[in-house]
């Protein structure tokens, strides 16, 4: 045994500092926590953090991180001290599941020789994951527990309950552990002859109290929080039953089969199986021999834990499809037990031998087992591969952290992960540093703010697009940091501020309520329907704020929106006001998007965690929510859309058919609510395939039959941007409108038509025309007036009253043109120096008649109530569109104050 244990020491603590290579983030999130819990600062009882993770690890592995001074290599001994361990329980525990006798030492060996070379093991043992304590504590459970069911003594059933309650603490797979372990207890139950079975169920209580006592804190804190419980289990869990048997087959064939193990580097040698087939092949005639052993109920309840044990033990794998199956983390609840029925094999088969030599055997499996697995796992603890799994250049980018005089020089670190906790656990000077997350964003700081800036910039994080001259012009290469393959992992760059402080003295294109000055939006490269568009935006951060979010959208003034995105690259917290940010997204214009010139690039600052967006300003006064720059011209895709985009054209739902000459279909269209008001208008989308060959010139209508005929469209697609001469081979065009009824149409069932040309047309839908009112004799207002605002609408009086604290006024507007636009009116108290003391903003009627429905002529009334407020006061009022601020000028005002003075 002392030789086992000298192997396996070797093997989980041999350069332990040095390799693995990397600090992947979930690892340095657990150096941190484990800091915190050595030294004091933290004591949780289960950590919701990351997902969360139980606790009995981090408890177990503090005083190691402690004495190695808080180095991640602290966090790796513990858990290699826990494996080393779980190979010492190995053999008590075989030995106590497979009862007393010299076969039974014997076979000990061998499992715990199997442990001790075990290449998945190894791996665990040699990262600080809370995985590696959960075979410990299975093993130690199960060699307590029969250990006191075969001497009957209490203090053996105490403490393996004990060791079965914490259990639940290592890990979530250790969560199934109980269900074999129950089903051997209650065949013991069963096989125990009635005279005994009283004594065997105060065993029973024993040591289910003691583990019922161990667990009971971490139990009442899961009936607290049942969220805390299910979180990670919701994230992975299959999500249907098909998934769940694919995924129990994956786990299945991924312990024997070469090539069929886990293929995630960081966890395994891609592909190489949990087991292999010698073991396997060992294992399965191990189970055969067990199931040929004879002896009393304690042992049949062992035969029935083993060869359940296995099945269970796979689940917490073969259920989680969500993420990687098979996953050997996940697996790692099969140790120690897995490893008895190869070892049981190989005895079997030794005694079938003329002459055994179980001590050859042993020792061939020692060391033949042990130099295999320690030259594999040298390679792939060194490897490039391993590198980049494992965050290998933010170690790198730690050490150049720490190797910077930060007292001229602001460090910028780009980053998959904002403050990426790798750097957190490795470098003094993380506070110090600031975050470029993505790979697509670069920082100029304000030239007054240090002489140098240094950019550490992973291999890996290549922007969507490359950078501009403008840019770039001024970046000195400092160093590259290697790989273990000598390949460049790292770059370092330097530049001199003051170097891009220049263009920063031209006013801002847009300025984001003082918070945000944005300079410029542009596309790096032209623009393809169906293939992702990188965008650069150009802005300053100018004041502190709490939380703030670019988004970029593509958007055409006549059909909308056609993409968005946002992203998490440069948060409020790193910001300096001054500083000069680089930033690209990656917009991807639909298939279906006509090509053209007609589309912009807007952009709006928006807080993700309370949904305000910062006002665009002009002038200090709302000029909207959001600035736009041209895109420039979009070009068709180069070659037609898969058909799967095809069959999903637009989100509809309708049959293809032709229409129209030269094989142009129609793929379909969105649908259209069945009750309309007269004026009112709502947007429509028809999907268009072009044919193989080009389309002749002709005009798309959309016809109005019903108790009136109308033209509701005549012109070419895409709003009269795109006419089908301009059209591509099987191109599929998006082609939206806004379908406007006549104010003057008269109510009644009528059907929507689409034709091309003089074809036969298309139906599109029914719809109903409900009657609307409308006023249109003059009204009689106390205060009269005559007040017109642009040439849409005036002001023919007022009415005022105040009662109970509140100033009730009621309005008369009259329409002097018909309008496309849905204003919105304000109305305003404002004080002597125009500071508003009360406000009521809405559009007409509570949104439900908005200025687009209003007749030429028409009269609207509507009353607003606002609350009194102290001292002198005026009412100002006026209209403006609500996107973009833009009023409606009263003689060149951006509204009226009404002549009275009403109240003090």
């Amino acid at each position: 045994m002392v030789a086992i244990l000298l192997a396996a020491a070797a093997l989980r603590l041999g350069a332990l500092p040095q390799l693995p290579v990397g600090l992947h983030y979930d690892e340095a999130a657990n150096v941190i926590l484990t800091r915190q819990i050595a030294d004091g600062s933290y004591t949780p009882l289960f950590i919701r953090a990351y997902t969360g993770k139980e606790v009995l690890f981090f408890y177990l592995a503090a005083p190691w991180v402690r004495i190695t001074d808080g180095a991640p290599w602290g966090l790796r001994l513990g858990a290699a001290m826990l494996g080393l361990l779980t190979v010492a329980v190995t053999a008590p525990a075989t030995r106590a599941l497979l009862g007393p006798g010299r076969d039974t030492r014997r076979i000990a060996l061998f499992a715990a020789a199997g442990m001790a070379v075990a290449f998945p093991h190894i791996l665990l043992s040699r990262y600080g994951f809370r995985a590696i304590a959960q075979p410990l504590l299975q093993g130690l459970t199960v060699a307590l527990l029969w250990r006191g069911w075969r001497s009957g003594r209490r203090g053996w059933l105490i403490a393996g309950g004990l060791s079965l309650g914490l259990t639940g603490y290592t890990y979530l797979a250790a969560r199934l552990f109980p269900l074999p372990l129950g089903l051997a207890l209650l065949w013991l139950l069963w096989r125990t002859p009635p005279s005994e079975r009283r004594q065997r169920v105060a065993q029973l209580v024993w040591a289910g109290g003691a583990a019922l006592l161990a667990f009971a804190p971490l139990g009442a804190y899961f009936l607290r929080h049942p969220e805390a419980f299910l979180t990670r289990i919701d994230q992975v869990a299959a999500p249907t039953a098909a998934a769940a048997w694919r995924g129990i087959w994956l786990c299945i064939k991924g312990l024997f089969w070469p090539g069929a193990g886990e293929f995630y580097v960081r966890f395994n040698t891609p592909g190489q199986p949990f087991l292999g087939l010698i073991l396997t092949a060992l294992g399965i005639w191990g189970a055969a021999a067990l199931c040929r052993r004879r002896g009393n109920a304690v042992d049949s309840a062992a035969r029935l834990f083993l060869l359940t044990a296995i099945p269970v033990m796979l689940l917490p794998s073969a259920l989680a499809t969500a993420e990687i199956t098979p996953s050997n983390l996940r697996l790692v609840g099969l140790y120690p037990f897995v490893m008895l029925l190869p070892a049981l094999g190989l005895d079997a088969l030794l005694r079938r031998l003329p002459r055994p030599r179980p001590e050859l055997a042993l020792a061939v499996w020692l060391i033949g087992g042990g130099v295999y697995t320690g030259a594999t796992y040298a390679r792939w603890a060194a490897s490039a591969a391993l590198f980049y799994a494992a965050d290998g250049e933010m170690v790198l980018a730690a050490q150049a952290l720490d190797a910077t005089d930060l007292r001229e020089t602001t460090v910028y670190i780009a980053s998959e992960h904002y403050r990426h906790p790798t750097v957190a656990a490795l470098a003094e000077n993380y506070a110090e540093a600031k975050w470029l997350t993505g790979g697509a964003i670069f920082v100029v700081p304000p030239s007054g703010a240090a002489q140098f800036a240094r950019y550490l910039l992973p291999a890996t994080l290549s922007p969507p697009a490359p950078w501009p001259a403008d840019l770039t012009q001024g970046w000195v290469l400092d160093g590259t940091l290697r790989d273990p393959a000598g390949e460049p992992a790292l770059w370092q760059y330097w530049l001199y501020p003051a170097t891009y402080a220049e263009p920063w003295r031209d006013p801002p294109a847009a300025n984001f309520a003082h918070v945000v000055h944005l300079h410029a939006a542009r596309t790096l490269q032209p623009c393809v329907a169906g293939a992702p568009c990188p965008i650069l935006i150009v802005w300053e951060p100018r004041a502190n704020y709490p939380a703030l979010q670019p988004v970029v959208r593509l958007h055409s003034p006549a059909t909308g929106e056609w993409a968005r995105v946002t992203a998490f690259h440069y948060p409020p917290a790193e910001w300096m006001p001054g500083e000069r940010v680089w930033d690209q997204y990656v917009v991807t214009p639909p298939f279906g998007m006509p090509p053209g010139e007609q589309y912009e690039i807007g952009v709006r600052f928006f807080n993700p965690d309370t949904g305000e967006v910062l006002p665009l300003l002009v002038d200090e006064t709302f000029a909207g929510l959001e600035a736009r720059f041209p895109l420039g011209p979009l070009a068709t895709a180069p070659n037609p859309p898969p058909a799967e985009v095809v069959a999903a054209a637009c989100g509809t739902a309708s049959q293809p058919q032709a229409i129209g000459a030269a094989g142009l279909q129609l793929l379909g269209w969105s649908a259209l609510p069945t009750s309309w008001r007269p004026g009112e208008a709502h947007p429509l989308t028809l999907c268009w395939l072009a044919p193989a060959d080009p389309l002749p010139e002709q005009p798309v209508r959309l016809l109005l039959t019903g108790p009136e005929a109308r033209t509701l469209y005549a012109g070419a697609p895409a709003a009269g941007a795109t006419p089908f001469s301009q059209w591509q081979p099987r191109q599929l065009v998006e082609d939206r409108y806004s379908v406007r009824l006549p104010r003057d149409l008269a109510p009644g069932a009528y059907t929507l038509l689409v034709q091309v040309g003089e074809h036969a047309p298309v139906t599109l839908g029914t719809l109903e025309v409900q009657p609307l009112a409308r006023t249109f004799a003059a009204p009689a207002p106390e205060v009269s007036l005559a007040a017109d605002f642009g040439e849409a609408i005036r002001l023919l009086g007022y009415d005022l009253a105040t009662e109970g604290g509140q100033l009730a006024l009621t309005v008369y507007w009259q329409a002097l043109a018909e309008m496309e636009t849905r204003y919105t009116v304000f109305v305003h108290l404002v004080d002597e120096n125009g500071q508003i003391l009360a406000q009521r903003d809405s559009a007409p009627r509570g949104g439900n008649y908005p200025t687009s429905l209003w007749m030429t002529g028409e009269i609207i009334s509507e009353t607003y109530t606002l609350p009194l407020p102290e001292g002198q006061y005026r009412v100002r009022l006026g209209f403006y569109e609500p996107e973009t601020g833009a009023r409606l000028h009263y003689e060149g005002a951006d509204g009226l104050t009404l002549p009275d003075a009403p109240g003090e």
